[in-house]
């Protein structure tokens, strides 16, 4: 028994031993290393140069964070920097400044993530660090709920918006500031300088390592703490506003501020609202405040959050005229076709596209750097047109972007070109919407392309029995006599685009003739108008039967288009008309018939031997076998003389003597069929319309109507087009020329030439 005890007892000794050692162990190799520097506060307290803003820390209730466990970046103001910061501030030390001012700068000189200078300038993407792609940091620092006014001037609690609409809010999502860093290799790789630094902090000097207007002192980076790393610096960093707040509160720009609160909604949020009671005590509704239908949200802290740490690559700018400036603009562009005594505020209840498109090309989704500043695209995808040395009033790095304020305003190319003189007058409010809706939009603002646009006014196309109402007709809203069939208008608008970009020089079309490409939505399928000594014609004004469109009103049609005056935008000229140009829904064949059914027409036995060749045409439809509605074709036809020269030359069917010539129109031979057949072929261009226009594709060999034994196209040569003279060369090197604009026929799609010489083909 009193073994079993004594080795009872041994056996516990052991185990107490054998813990004790192992205690020992564990308390050693988990314990805090000696050569682990001190945390954030103690080595603060340490150096001795930091007392206000360790004073700072306490006041804020930090001391215990920057004591303890965590990873910070701490950008550490000196004494110096205090001194200068309370001299600036009018204030004697840090016990003047309140618990809350303590906590602003003690929170804004805080980043997430302990980070020496080599990597504060790389990406913290959710791929890991991408290197130099860096210029902010997100700080610990955020405004919550603040008082405000709704759109109605009723006193609310206010929290800003964080994300840009249409997201969401996300009330976990702080919105906290960011801060620059402005780093020598993230610089040197975006082709940056130090005046670019300088531009926005004019009291301060680049160093290559700047935080907002602060230097990180020589020697002084990079300090290692337990809890994070420490970078001395010799400036206070207090939180810039956001472009918002800095709009609200600078008189210069309250007429801008009022466009902007056009966008903005006030929408009450439950969970902010209850978090709000929790922290203060006191029970409120809070209102989210939301910016919609622009850029980015001037009250979004965050950037577009593609990646959670995007904001630390970029941020937003706008570029902000005076209200001097934003008055002159509005009275000389915006409001130029509205009645006299027209307010911004006005024209944003009728016109609020016009406002946002205005306040658009002022935004900017990226950083606008001052050495860029012309050629940083704006929203609309633009570069600024104001000067960045003569214009810009004062530059602002803010918390969310780059502020600029302007003594002139963006003349944006939705204002400036051609689109711009439909789009601002509101006498071509269908003309505009058939524009849009119909894929012109984007070409007709291209600064670098050229188009001439004839506008058609609401009372012309009403006239016609066009009507537009997107109330009452969301999905499509353009009517023709109360049908939503979109063809006609389509067409018509089509006519009236003119494409410049293949003429070296701009037409005078109120002297001369020629023609004009237009600019349809379909490549393949287009158009030409003409133009003599101010008038304009079409193939639907030319067409005065209109056979098919029986639907338009009787009068709202004319041989020709008169033109009143016109205008001029940066991409081309502005054609005001007295009416429309309509187009034709009239066989090919039909237009030919026009010119040669009695023997003294032009046309007269081209259209004979067409007419008489059952292989070729149909008389019940007026069609010509191969040829198709709304395909592109271009018909030669030679002259009287020359379609007897041909008929004498064999290429024709028919007799002649020394004196006379009689062609067989209606040959019952096949063979003689054959030949007319062949021949009618040969002189029409199939899939494209040829003019004397200068266009650089319409020369060279060009396919015919014509195939040869093993079914290939025959070709005709273009050898030269000018916007004076037409010429082609047939199969035997024979040069025919177009007898000049005169002689020329528009037709559906298509265009009928009158040439001085017949075609012979060869197979």
């Amino acid at each position: 028994m009193i073994k079993r005890v004594l080795t009872f007892w041994c056996l516990i000794s052991v185990i107490m031993l054998t813990g004790s050692c192992r205690k020992k162990e564990f308390d050693e190799y988990y314990a805090r290393p000696t050569s682990l520097a001190p945390p954030i506060y103690q080595q603060l307290q340490a150096k001795g140069n930091f007392t206000s803003l360790l004073n700072l820390i306490d006041k804020s209730g930090y001391k215990q964070t920057l004591s303890s466990g965590g990873s910070w970046t701490f950008f550490a103001a000196n004494d110096d920097a205090f001194k200068k910061y309370f001299q600036e501030a009018g204030i004697s030390n840090a016990d003047a400044l309140t618990a809350a001012q303590a906590e602003t700068i003690v929170r804004y000189s805080m980043i997430y993530d302990g980070e020496k200078s080599d990597r504060l300038n790389d990406f913290f993407s959710n791929k890991g660090f991408i290197e130099n792609a860096a210029f902010r940091r997100r700080t610990v620092y955020y405004d919550f709920v603040y008082d405000g006014q709704n759109n109605q001037n009723q006193n609310i609690k206010i929290i800003a918006y964080n994300r840009n609409a249409p997201a969401t809010f996300v009330a976990t999502d702080f919105n906290n500031k960011n801060i620059p860093v402005f780093l020598s290799a993230y610089m040197q790789g975006k082709g940056l300088s130090a005046a670019d630094y300088q531009a926005f902090y004019p009291g301060s000097t680049y160093s290559g390592f700047n935080v907002g207007p602060a230097s990180v002192l020589e020697g002084k980076k990079d300090i290692e703490a337990e809890n994070g790393i420490i970078h001395e610096i010799d400036h206070v960093l207090v939180p810039p506003p956001s472009i918002d707040q800095y709009i609200n509160t600078t008189a210069a720009y309250s007429g801008f501020k009022r466009l902007l609160d056009r966008y903005v909604t006030y929408d009450i949020n439950a969970e902010i609202s209850h978090k709000y009671a929790v922290l203060t005590g006191k029970s409120a509704d809070v209102f989210v405040k939301t910016y919609s239908s622009l850029a980015f949200s001037p009250n979004n802290e965050n950037y577009l959050k593609a990646d959670v740490n995007d904001a630390q690559t970029d941020s937003y700018s706008i570029v902000v005229p005076n209200n001097a400036a934003l008055e002159k603009y509005a009275k000389e562009v915006l409001l130029k076709y509205f009645p006299r005594g027209t307010t911004l505020d006005q024209l944003g209840v009728v016109r609020p596209d016009i406002i946002q498109a205005f306040l658009n090309s002022h935004m900017l989704t990226n950083a606008l750097w001052p050495s860029k500043f012309n050629s940083t695209p704006n929203y609309l995808g633009e570069n600024l047109n104001t000067n960045p040395n003569a214009d810009v009033v004062e530059r602002k790095a803010l918390s969310n972007g780059f502020f600029y304020g302007t003594s002139k305003a963006h003349s944006a190319n939705i204002f400036t070109t051609v689109y711009g003189k439909v789009f601002l007058d509101p006498k071509f409010s269908i003309m505009k919407a058939a524009l849009d809706r119909y894929g012109f939009t984007t070409r007709l603002q291209l600064v670098a392309s050229r188009y001439m646009l004839i506008p058609v006014s609401d009372a012309i196309l009403t006239k016609a029995g066009f009507s537009y109402n997107p109330a009452a007709f969301p999905n499509a809203p353009i009517r023709f006599n109360g049908n939503s069939d979109d063809n006609i208008l389509r067409h018509i608008i089509g006519t009236h685009v003119i494409d410049l970009n293949s003429r070296e020089v701009t037409p005078n079309i109120n002297s001369g003739e020629g023609f004009l490409l237009t600019a349809t939505n379909e490549p393949d399928n287009y158009e030409y108008i003409r133009y003599k000594n101010g008038q304009l014609f079409s193939s639907g004004t030319i067409d005065s039967s209109y056979t098919t469109i029986t639907a338009l009103t009787p009068g709202t049609h004319s041989p020709s288009i008169g033109i009143d005056s016109l205008s001029s935008g940066t991409n081309g000229p502005v054609v005001y008309s007295r009416g429309m140009l309509m187009y034709t829904d009239n066989s090919v064949a039909l237009s030919i018939e026009r010119y040669g059914t009695n023997p003294t027409d032009p046309y007269y036995y081209f259209f004979q031997f067409l007419k008489n060749n059952t292989n070729l045409y149909t008389p019940a439809t007026k069609a010509i076998t191969g040829v198709d509605i709304g395909i592109n074709y271009t018909v030669f036809i030679p002259t009287n003389a020359q379609m007897l020269q041909a008929v004498r030359d064999g290429v024709l069917p028919g007799t002649f003597t020394a004196t006379a010539t009689t062609p067989t129109l209606n040959p019952t031979d096949e063979d003689q069929k054959n030949l007319v057949e062949r021949f009618i072929r040969y002189h029409i261009l199939n899939k494209v319309t040829i003019v004397p226009d200068g266009h650089l594709l319409r020369k060279g060999l060009k396919e015919t109507l014509l195939k040869n034994s093993l079914g290939d196209p025959v070709t005709l040569d273009i050898t030269e087009n000018t916007t004076n003279s037409l010429k082609v060369r047939d199969s035997f090197g024979r040069i025919s020329t177009v007898l000049g604009p005169t002689a020329s026929i528009l037709a559906n799609r298509a265009v009928l030439h009158q040439i001085d010489t017949y075609l012979k083909y060869s197979f």
